[in-house]
């Protein structure tokens, strides 16, 4: 899953955070774009929502909030699993059904 950085500046250290998770891979592919891979067997969603999760994981320990970077499935299309990216990076969430 590619994760798109809005500031060059927190590549090196988003790159760190992945590589200190037990199961991830990840390469940085360009100035602003890091390519994360967990290890194990996923579902194409479920692999891109556990990224999702460790990115929340990862603005929530850095105080930086989730504006800073947006995620971009295999396909380039973006989009959390709970609602597309706006135009800002952020997640809009979906109400619930209930």
């Amino acid at each position: 899953m590619r994760i798109h950085v809005g500031r060059p500046e927190l590549v090196p250290e988003l790159v760190r955070y992945f590589e200190s998770q037990c199961d991830c891979v990840v390469q940085q592919v360009g100035d602003l774009e890091v390519e994360v891979a967990l290890l194990g067997s996923y579902r194409h969603d479920r692999h891109d929502a556990a990224v999702e999760r460790l990115m929340a994981a990862y603005w929530t320990q850095a105080n930086a909030g989730p504006a800073q970077a947006r995620s971009a499935n295999g396909n380039g299309k973006e989009g959390g699993p709970n609602g597309k990216h706006n135009r800002n990076g952020r997640t809009s969430q979906r109400p619930d059904s209930a």
